[in-house]
């Protein structure tokens, strides 16, 4: 059986799965490898921090070689060869710049994987209703949970270099999923019911910038959970494998919010519904958290994930769909990852002195960043009700 006889949604999912499969080892226990060749603990944050600046830099223009000849199969596949050698690489890498040049590159050749990803999905929908894009892309969410659980296992038993071969592993199985699964005549910038473009750079309708600011804030609106959450239930109390559990039930969410409403990609307007939906939660949800609510409360808290990330991003994949121009996919795709990475940065900078100075109402100064998520995505309804024929032509 090869590649071709696998439906496509089948297909998709499997790409989504090999992109997040290595991002679930990454983000827990990279840092312990770091900590392992003897980074220190301000280097081991300077050189974490790199890959989120280089994201911000680089994943747009990257992106938009999907618009050109090189096509969304080459991008993900040559990204994922790149990743492989800078894990080799690691491997011999002996002072702590070279660490931190490796990690530059790194993130350098990982930040086009998922928004590609992501593109080439999307591109597949418009071409066929059928696909269901919260049901392919779940896979990714089950894929990082089991990588992570996984690894854990795993990397117990091995000594600390075992995360770099199992890194590499990984990125290679994303190299040969991404050439084998995404169709070697897939372009960002075909489809056959939209109008072509008439040359030049297309400009991004401005019902899209607005969504690109609302899905930005809103996921930015999670930064002081992410950076500070583990360690706040741990002065709560909470026991590690409770924490864990509690990490785990948003994913879960997630994961099921995907399934019940991914069908709304490349379905209309639904789009802004999903975005106001998970502003809104949002602001509710860390207004919560600030209170110290419980052990109870907070898995419910938790549990609102699905909303607060999951129907934002669907959400804002939906608006790429019915708004991106034909010729400018891939570069919207990017301007949307490298605005997220902006503002998850500056969330997350600005959340340390307030949760040195103030503990959990450092979830509360979150919450006015899930309110402008709110007014964006409510500004985007009436920018795309009253200039609807900007959609998907660059106005």
């Amino acid at each position: 059986m090869n590649a071709k006889s696998i439906g496509p949604s089948a297909r998709l999912s499997a790409l989504h799965a090999a992109s997040f499969g290595g991002i679930g080892v990454y983000l827990p226990f990279f840092p312990i490898w770091l900590e392992h060749r003897g980074v220190p603990p301000d280097l081991l944050g300077v050189i974490l921090a790199l890959p989120i600046v280089v994201r911000i830099v680089a994943v747009a223009p990257l992106m938009a070689l999907a618009d050109r000849g090189i096509g969304p199969r080459r991008l993900i596949a040559g990204a994922c060869c790149a990743v492989a050698l800078v894990y080799v690489a690691l491997l011999r890498a002996e002072s702590f710049v070279s660490l931190g040049a490796l990690v530059v590159l790194m993130a350098l050749a990982h930040a086009p994987i998922i928004p590609a990803a992501d593109l080439v999905t999307i591109q597949a929908i418009r071409r066929d209703r059928r696909l269901d894009y919260g049901r392919i892309r779940l896979w990714g969410s089950i894929a990082f949970l089991a990588a992570s659980i996984g690894g854990g296992y795993i990397l117990g038993a091995l000594p600390a270099d075992a995360v770099i071969w199992l890194l590499l592993g990984l990125a290679i199985t994303a190299m040969a999923t991404a050439w084998l699964v995404v169709p070697d005549g897939m372009a960002a910038n075909v489809d056959p019911d939209a109008p072509r473009a008439a040359g030049g750079r297309k400009r991004l309708p401005l019902s899209l910038w607005y969504v690109i600011g609302a899905a930005a804030c809103t996921q930015a609106s999670h930064a002081a959970l992410y950076a500070f959450g583990s360690l706040h239930w741990r002065d709560l109390g909470f026991s590690s494998a409770t924490i864990g559990w509690l990490w785990a039930v948003g994913v879960v969410a997630e994961i099921l919010v995907f399934a019940a409403l991914g069908k709304s990609v490349g379905r209309g307007t639904a789009a802004f519904g999903l975005i106001l939906a998970g502003a809104g939660t949002a602001a509710l949800r860390f207004a919560a958290l600030a209170a110290d609510p419980g052990l109870p409360a907070t898995f419910a808290l938790q549990m609102l994930h699905g909303l607060t990330f999951g129907a934002t991003h669907l959400g804002a994949m939906a608006a790429l769909a019915l708004l991106a121009p034909e010729a400018a996919r891939g570069r919207a795709q990017g301007v949307m990852s490298a605005a997220q990475a902006l503002a998850m940065a500056a969330g997350t900078v600005a959340s340390g002195p307030i949760f040195r100075a103030a503990g959990p109402a450092v979830f509360l100064a979150m919450v006015p960043l899930a309110a402008a998520g709110l007014l964006f995505a409510l500004l985007a309804m009436r920018s795309f009700r009253t200039q609807p024929q900007s959609a998907g032509d660059g106005g």
